[in-house]
């Protein structure tokens, strides 16, 4: 993770310079319900568009479920059983194609035992030796476990934990162990297997998942399995900033490398890695009442207007054709050994009326496919990985060491800060605290818990990150503001570049020139802002706020065409 380099100058005389051959590309993976047998049929069609494996559903649906009971008979075990014939099938023509990734996925569906049941877990350990065992003997690579059904178990203060019999650390601890004992029994049956895991829970559920993904990546450590772990990631599905994408996998490595003990660690950077998702087709938007209450969903208005028609109605795009190609770029350039698409039902394929006869009457697969899907298929086919320039710049955002990477990127890296201000019950966002009527740096604001002063605050020197929840006790429903300056030796075009969680609003010398009223992720450059930098002093202040989980910012500043502007100095030092 942390390769040092001589200086930042030859960094960039070898980055942005010499040519280099093109990265190895990771393989694209698919989740999407489709059947063994229709994949059996056309799997030379789905390589020939690029996928390269998929993650099976259905197989084992729950982590309750014995996988040789799928086929209504729970006594057939091994070739006898009809669902193993079914997937050894699939996975033959597939392999005969090219596709050689398939996984079982597996999911907890509903609450999983308490941490501390031995018992109850050992049962579960045993399901998963045999999902192993059946993916190992069908010719699976391996196993997908989807773990973001019951998130609210991973928080301590669960309304299911009643701490009568166990105290939290020794739930964290039974957390740890649950992780190794799935693993062991895996690959127990299956030494050499694949093993990935959804979502990235270490950023935002509660702490026993972060627990769980720990004991898991010792498992695999200890055994030194040639397989390795890898991460899917959820966050990434709206994301379609390439530079946005390569920076996540950055951020989410250090944050991995950060729960892992030295061991562990070395494990991680070997044999596993970060696997980044895209959701680009399937639409469905809520549909509220005159009361403002939720009853149900539809697709793009256009097509269905308010009608209440489902999730899985419109196969259509959620965002363009040039989007998804900088997307596409940014998962193939951020991820390791694999990178993967969500299809929200089967919005890759359309069922012809011989499919349907033939693989059975399913509504969703019979459904049109978007009007520009031969586009979306063409850039998973021919996996371009954007400009030479982005390959440089990916490069940098990989393996430059912490100051490298800041220095490089223009961040600024530190700032006063002063907050929390707001409620629950007020609308932060447009509510006009006392920082945007003026900026007075020994200014005390009198609110009712506290009274809240500027302190200097700096941003985590491996991703740029400004993560207030490391700064504030308080940190749901809440804004809080970034002032800084920036001074430049002479007047010229620049842009700022930004990116909050959740909601941002930026002034730059006294304008508004940025007003995000949305929940979202921090990413990179989510916000590219032109402005004319005045020789001398330029003043910044940020506003962001907060309806719950992470909350921070980034802020970075380049010339008009995105490259580093020399010269530049930040306040504070």
């Amino acid at each position: 993770m942390k390769i040092i380099y001589l200086s930042i100058v030859l960094a960039f005389i070898f980055f942005g310079c010499q040519q280099s051959e093109p990265p190895t590309k990771p393989k694209t993976l698919l989740f999407s319900p489709i059947t063994p047998e229709y994949l059996q049929a056309t799997a030379a069609e789905w390589k020939s568009t690029g996928f390269d494996g998929f993650l099976l559903s259905g197989i084992m649906r729950n982590w309750s479920d014995d996988i040789w009971a799928t086929d209504g008979d729970s006594t057939t075990r091994g070739t006898d059983d009809l669902t193993f014939q079914r997937i050894k099938a699939c996975n033959e023509a597939c392999q005969e194609a090219g596709i050689e990734d398939n996984f079982i996925k597996i999911a907890f569906y509903s609450h999983v035992p308490l941490w501390t049941d031995d018992d109850a877990w050992k049962s579960i350990s045993q399901n998963f030796f045999e999902a192993a065992r059946f993916a190992r003997e069908t010719g699976c690579r391996g196993i997908t476990l989807d773990i973001e059904y019951v998130g609210e178990q991973y928080d301590l203060d669960w309304e299911g934990y009643d701490y009568k019999n166990y105290t939290s650390d020794e739930l964290q601890s039974a957390a740890i162990i649950r992780g190794r004992e799935l693993v062991q029994a895996m690959l127990k049956a299956y030494p050499d297997m694949v093993f990935l895991k959804l979502p990235e829970g270490i950023t935002y559920y509660g702490p026993l998942a972060t627990n769980l993904f720990t004991g898991m990546v010792q498992a695999m450590a200890e055994a030194n399995a040639p397989g390795g772990l890898h991460l899917l990631t959820e966050s990434t599905y709206d994301m379609t900033s390439t530079i946005g994408l390569i920076h996540f996998t950055r951020t989410l490595e250090s944050k991995i490398l950060s729960v892992l003990d030295k061991s562990s660690a070395k494990y991680w950077k070997e044999k596993c890695g970060i696997v980044l998702g895209g959701w680009p087709l399937g639409y469905y938007r809520k549909i509220l009442n005159k009361e403002g209450e939720f009853i149900g969903w539809s697709g793009k208005e256009e097509k269905f207007g308010n009608e209440i028609v489902g999730s899985y109605a419109d196969k259509s795009s959620r965002f363009s054709v040039d989007e998804f190609r900088n997307q596409y770029a940014g998962l193939l350039l951020g991820s390791k050994q694999y990178c993967w698409i969500y299809g929200h039902g089967a919005t890759w394929w359309q069922y012809s009326e011989s499919d349907s006869i033939k693989f059975g009457k399913n509504k969703n697969p019979s459904l049109p496919v978007d009007e520009n899907f031969a586009d979306y298929q063409a850039i998973v086919r021919d996996k371009w990985i954007s400009t030479d320039w982005m390959q440089s710049v990916a490069k940098k955002i990989k393996f430059q060491s912490a100051g490298e990477f800041i220095n490089s990127f223009n961040f600024v890296d530190k700032f006063m800060v002063a907050g929390p201000f707001g409620c629950q019950t007020c609308d932060n966002f447009l509510h006009e605290f006392p920082p945007e009527q003026k900026i007075d740096l020994q200014e005390i604001y009198k609110t009712e818990k506290k009274d809240i002063r500027w302190q200097q605050c700096g941003v985590d020197l491996q991703t740029g990150y400004l993560d207030y929840l490391t700064h504030f006790k308080q940190t749901d429903w809440v804004c809080a503001y970034a002032y800084c300056e920036v001074i430049s030796p002479v007047s010229v075009e620049a842009q700022l570049r930004v990116g909050t969680n959740d909601m941002g609003a930026l002034w730059f010398n006294g304008t508004n020139i940025l007003s995000q009223n949305t929940e979202r992720s921090a990413t990179l450059d989510d916000d590219i802002l032109p402005v004319q930098l005045q020789k001398g002093k330029n003043r910044i202040l940020l506003k962001v706020c907060n309806t719950g989980g992470n909350w921070g910012l980034y802020l970075r500043i380049t010339d008009k065409d995105g490259n580093n502007l020399q010269d530049l100095r930040f306040w504070p030092e």
